[in-house]
């Protein structure tokens, strides 16, 4: 009888073991189970939010760069071609800062009209002037307008102090009954204010207009003598 309950106190002793060991086991691998989760889902937070920074970082730097390179780059560049084609070829001549003179070409019938910057920058002309014979009376007393030449016009720049010229040809009168002009009313190419030039001891003598051939004609600004332009 005794043996019988020292035998069933050991199997409730041994039962209760088991109980605890398996508690035991059970809670050890929950927790464990839980710190890896945990872990886990700690790494992949990590490396998401990580990625997610950089990605967001080097896309804003890089669009940043990107626009105020271009914005840069074009607005140097913009204002170093203004700057070589403004050094290049100036502005346009104004009759204001422009010396008008007439002198002997060296051909018959054709007279050279030089026409010097005395502003302080270079400027340019292209085309053909407007030229008007003026006769000793004053400008009440004028001519026929030059008709142009059959020649293409070029752009010629001169700077301070530089001359460019033109050439003024004119058929004489040959019947004795033609007028004399003494002076030229000249107006630059694209400029609307004119100026008188004398042609000093230089005259032309031309009969009045008739048919289809001008008596004078005038040829586009450029014309060069020497180091001129």
């Amino acid at each position: 009888m005794r043996v019988k309950k020292m035998s069933a106190l050991a199997l409730i002793v041994a039962a209760a073991g088991l109980s605890l060991t398996a508690c035991t086991s059970s809670a050890g691998s929950s927790a464990s189970a839980n710190t890896s989760a945990s872990t886990a889902a700690s790494s992949s937070t990590g490396a998401s939010s990580s990625t997610t920074a950089g990605t967001s970082t080097g896309g804003q730097g890089s669009t940043s760069g990107s626009s105020f390179s271009g914005s840069t780059g074009s607005t140097k560049g913009s204002g170093t071609a203004a700057q070589a084609q403004s050094s290049t070829s100036g502005s346009r001549c104004k009759a204001d800062h422009l010396a008008l003179s007439a002198t002997a070409s060296g051909t018959k019938d054709e007279i050279v009209v030089n026409m010097k910057n005395t502003g302080s920058t270079k400027c340019s002309m292209h085309g053909f002037p407007g030229v008007q014979l003026v006769g000793p009376d004053g400008l009440g007393d004028t001519g026929p307008d030059a008709a142009r030449a059959d020649a293409t016009a070029s752009t010629v720049t001169v700077g301070p102090g530089e001359e460019t010229r033109f050439l003024l040809h004119f058929s004489p009168d040959t019947s004795g009954s033609g007028k004399t002009y003494t002076r030229l009313l000249v107006t630059p190419p694209n400029e609307t204010v004119e100026e008188i030039v004398n042609l000093n001891d230089l005259t032309i003598t031309v009969a009045a207009a008739s048919g289809t051939v001008p008596d004078v004609v005038v040829d586009p600004v450029g014309y060069h003598v020497g180091s001129g332009k």
